[in-house]
């Protein structure tokens, strides 16, 4: 399996190694459960920590398109100002830093490296970073350090301040002071400004912390988005699993973080979107499979595209239901001899996802550890192979734009967001040694009960057969519950509408044959209409196929007795 390769040694960082592949990555040499921390990648590569968050100084340029994206940047790795981002939107943004537990999880006790037992408490701590649009302030900005001592406490949040303030004293004197003086965008704790705004969940990749894209979290928060992420998590352990069991864990993270949004005055609960980066591009998906509350997704050369056995064992993650639009932004394509060295041939999860408007980009530049911009801040500029470090910022930097514009066309129906998701990228000065882009309109509509109840009700609750023929047709994933149909029906019963309640306890039986409780239901109904005959030939049809319809077998006996 390809991996990303390690990350020089950072003070205040442990290198610990990736449990199935042996590969380096970095963890805080503080946290309790030194060992087992941070992987990441196309699946489940280790995510490497290369020091603190790396903060994003808003582009000095005013275009937001051409300039913003074409100015070359010929920066050293110590350079302070990455020009990760497109032009910064308008709001100022603040940064909150919650620390909660999910109280129905939790986490084993683990052993650390001297044999000591470590317990991270009865629940799972979730120490939530909460990206908002802000007022402006005159108080200094954050500092990449302020996002790296934070995350001394994502497990432990009685950590000491006095430990997590030596620590950082120590980044800030080290040999990468640069990059952690460096400001951010966001200032802590600021007044957020008045209104409603969409919701974006970020995932993290494999065993990584929440800040790993601040600067794209920062970048949607000042064009108006509020962006909420906690660092990934196993789900028993610290450390994850590169299974199904690790995917649910974090979509059970992201149902967690959606909860605690409608706590959040600025939050807009109509227009909520999951993110994620490599494993959390897969995590992402799972989540949108179990929740109808999030409309649209992105994924960071999301690992959704490179575990099909993995998606393919959770039988509930299918394109109808996840019928929603995708922005997959993709790293350079590896051969087919590396993924099939690697496992991970196999039916594509885009490419089934024949309900939902998808987008596909391929940022040339960009190995897959590039779209963590924690990675680009502290990354030396022999990090990027054949291609300048200018190359890869240009390529982050348009693909957060391509997010920008993609939540704007789905979550804020912005119709100029939507033509422009629809040109090439060359029309917005994106060239196509950059960013390659293609575009697989939703191929039709996922019907639902929902849509055939108001056909039924607009056809006058006739032919509800037909409405079933003619919607299966139409949407192969379409499919009704007989005993929601059988349900249904005694609403109609109970409102005065037995021609109908006969129509939908007929589609129960025709649907499932041997449902007899709705053959006893089609008798009641005909009872009412005062239609005997075909009342005792309903009743005679439960009994036949199901004996023990007791009510049928009575009702039979009174209607030919004509009491």
């Amino acid at each position: 399996m390809r991996r990303c390769p390690p990350s020089a040694p950072t003070p205040g960082w442990a290198t610990a190694r990736h449990p199935r592949c042996a590969a380096q990555f970095m963890l805080p040499a503080s946290h309790k459960f030194a060992g087992a921390e941070q992987s990441c990648a196309r699946g489940e590569r280790p995510r490497f920590k290369a020091a603190p968050p790396k903060v994003r100084h808003p582009d000095p340029m005013k275009k937001l398109l051409i300039l913003s994206l074409c100015c070359a940047t010929s920066l050293a790795a110590a350079a302070a100002s990455p020009a990760l981002i497109p032009e910064a939107g308008p709001h100022a943004v603040g940064l909150r830093i919650v620390q909660q537990y999910d109280y129905s999880r939790v986490l084993e006790a683990q052993v650390d490296a001297f044999g000591k037992t470590v317990s991270p408490g009865r629940a799972r701590p979730m120490q939530t970073l909460v990206w908002y649009p802000a007022r402006r302030t005159g108080a200094a900005p954050m500092q990449a350090a302020d996002y790296q001592q934070a995350s001394l406490t994502d497990l432990d949040f009685a950590f000491s301040s006095a430990e997590t303030a030596k620590q950082r004293a120590g980044w800030l004197a080290g040999p990468q002071k640069t990059q952690y003086s460096t400001s951010t965008l966001a200032v802590r704790d600021a007044a957020p400004a008045n209104g409603k705004f969409p919701v974006v969940i970020y995932a993290p990749s494999f065993a990584s912390v929440a800040h790993e894209n601040l600067d794209l979290c920062e970048y949607l928060a000042s064009h108006g988005y509020v962006v909420i992420a906690s660092r990934s998590l196993g789900s028993r352990t610290v450390m994850m699993t590169d299974d199904v069991e690790g995917a649910e864990a974090q979509a059970a993270d992201i149902a967690f973080l959606t909860h605690y949004a409608q706590t959040l005055p600025q939050a807009d609960m109509d227009k909520v979107a999951a993110a994620g980066f490599s494993w959390g591009g897969l995590a992402n998906v799972f989540a949108a499979a179990r929740s109808a509350r999030i409309k649209a997704l992105v994924s960071l050369d999301g690992s959704i595209r490179f575990h099909p056995k993995i998606w393919g064992a959770a039988t509930y993650v299918r394109p109808a239901r996840t019928n929603v639009p995708m922005l997959f932004l993709g790293a350079r394509a590896p051969t087919a001899e590396d993924m099939e060295r690697d496992d991970k041939l196999g039916a594509s999860y885009l490419n089934t996802m024949k309900y939902s408007d998808v987008y596909i980009t391929t940022m040339h530049p960009m190995k897959h550890s590039d779209f963590s911009s924690w990675h680009l801040r502290f990354a030396g500029d022999d990090a990027f192979g054949d291609y300048q470090r200018a190359d890869v910022l240009q390529a982050y930097r348009s693909g957060a734009l391509y997010v920008h514009r993609f939540l704007d066309a789905y979550l804020k129906n912005d119709t100029q967001a939507l033509a422009f998701l629809k040109q090439s990228p060359a029309r917005h000065g994106i060239g196509p040694q950059v960013m390659s882009l293609s575009f697989r309109p939703a191929e039709s509509a996922l019907l639902g009960e929902a849509d055939f109840l108001r056909a039924f009700a607009n056809g006058g609750f006739k032919s509800a057969q037909a409405i079933h023929a003619k919607m299966s047709a139409a949407s192969p994933d379409f499919k009704l519950s007989p005993v929601n149909l059988n349900n249904l029906g005694y609403q109609l019963l109970r409102g005065n509408n037995a021609r109908g309640a006969v129509e939908l306890f007929k589609l129960a039986t025709h649907i499932e044959p041997k449902y007899g409780n709705a053959f006893d239901s089609e008798g009641e109904a005909y009872e009412v209409l005062g239609e005997t005959a075909l009342a005792i030939a309903a009743y005679e049809k439960a009994v036949a196929v199901d004996k023990d319809q007791l009510n049928a077998i009575a009702r039979i006996k009174v209607l030919r007795s004509g009491d």
